[in-house]
């Protein structure tokens, strides 16, 4: 990576920024009535700022109006949902690429069976999923008295419930473009030449097609992480899980939401250029994060 490149990247991070910060400072001009004044707009402005260069004095205050510091109070619900997120992202694109090699090791006619009951599952809502794992759960622990993981909504911290229940949706979507663009890999001339010359069918889908796909899937990963993004918001608000949604409604001061809107995008920009990274060293081409 050039330093062109390292040079874009900060650039467009730090417009982002900005675009969070102008976004809190609409954001304050309604959290005491509705003051749609331009002069109200640039103080809230000026004081989101401040806060930032001086986050480790940053305060939240709770409906008593008892303040205290923001960290280190900040830190357990952010990596709590961090780690969610991104566990969910990387298992949905692992079981994606699984199910499309298994998929295109079958007969035709369960390939296209299996393409139409994706089809069906990826129209059903995430919570419907959610509350039919829930239930599921419930139903094994009264018959059996086995429970099988922390139900979600309580004390104890729940990751595998909130991980598999986010990812199966963006697995499937994965799972579908995967499939097809491996299908239009499989047409091309030089699939034939490395059959003629007895490679496994393991080592053309993960060595050869995978590589040629990871441009056209990883620019498709955006659009997974933003509905994964959307996902977790919804999840966490439904199901009262004390993560990064849960701190910003519960403390919703335009300097705390703008700190934390921007730490929880860092590790997805973070994420991006890895991502850039990767398809940069496996095809030569550049992805645009």
């Amino acid at each position: 990576m050039n330093l062109k490149s390292i040079g874009s990247m900060v650039l467009k991070f730090v417009f982002v920024l900005f675009g969070i910060i102008l976004l809190t400072g609409l954001i304050g001009l309604f959290n005491e009535g509705v003051d749609l004044s331009l002069k109200q707009y640039m103080l809230n402005i000026v004081e989101i700022s401040t806060s930032l260069v001086h986050s480790e004095s940053m305060t939240i205050t709770n409906e008593s109006n008892n303040s205290y510091p923001m960290f280190p109070a900040f830190w357990e619900p952010y990596f709590y949902s961090v780690s969610i997120f991104l566990s969910a992202f990387l298992l949905s694109i692992l079981m994606g690429i699984f199910l499309a090699y298994l998929t295109h090791l079958l007969p035709s006619g369960w390939s296209t069976f299996i393409l139409r009951a994706t089809n069906l599952l990826e129209s059903t809502p995430d919570i419907f999923i959610l509350i039919v794992i829930q239930y599921s759960v419930i139903f094994i622990l009264k018959e059996t008295g086995v429970l099988l993981f922390p139900i979600v909504g309580s004390q104890e911290k729940v990751y595998f419930v909130p991980i598999v229940t986010l990812c199966i949706l963006p697995t499937i979507m994965l799972f579908r473009i995967i499939y097809l663009l491996v299908s239009d890999e499989y047409g091309k001339p030089y699939v034939d030449l490395i059959k003629s010359r007895g490679m496994s069918k393991h080592s053309i889908f993960f060595i050869h097609v995978l590589r040629n796909i990871s441009f056209s899937l990883l620019n498709h990963s955006k659009s997974i992480i933003l509905f994964l993004l959307s996902s977790l918001i919804v999840f966490e608000r439904l199901f009262n899980i004390y993560g990064i949604t849960h701190f910003i409604l519960s403390f919703s001061q335009m300097d705390v939401i703008c700190f934390s809107l921007i730490m929880f995008y860092l590790p997805v920009f973070v994420l991006l250029i890895l991502i850039r990274l990767f398809v940069d060293w496996k095809t030569g081409q550049k992805v645009a994060i």
